[in-house]
């Protein structure tokens, strides 16, 4: 359960995070993800060994594609709302994909196009 709930929110963090270094400071899309990676990587190295981290670590650095989308597709909020959908592929789809390669980028895809395309078909209702 405090595993369940530490990946929601660093994958929140993680796109959260890139999206802003992004958008507000003008870093290119790598750039951000990979310097909220490393902060994040290295503020978990401060923590005792004995805790798990390599769930965390995989979901943060997954999130971070979800925050690396354009503003002009998916805003702030759609990100969050992706980046929650995210941890929830993660948690119960990722698992059964080991030993595939993309996994991340492939849960980051899907989260942001199945917002993407219920905001664009909301919009096209109302």
């Amino acid at each position: 359960m405090i595993m369940t709930a530490g990946i929601f929110t660093v994958a929140v963090l993680g796109a959260e995070s890139t999206f802003a270094l992004i958008h507000r400071f003008k870093l290119s899309t790598i750039r951000a993800s990979c310097l909220s990676t490393l902060v994040f990587c290295g503020l978990l190295s401060l923590i005792p060994a004995d805790f798990k981290m390599m769930p965390l670590q995989a979901a943060f650095f997954g999130a971070t594609f979800v925050g690396m989308t354009d503003k002009s597709r998916m805003g702030a909020k759609r990100v969050l709302i992706a980046s929650l959908l995210f941890a929830l592929i993660y948690i119960f789809l990722i698992p059964l994909a080991r030993g595939l390669g993309g996994g991340l980028g492939a849960a980051a895809f899907v989260s942001c196009a199945i917002i993407y395309s219920i905001s664009r078909w909301v919009f096209k209702k109302i």
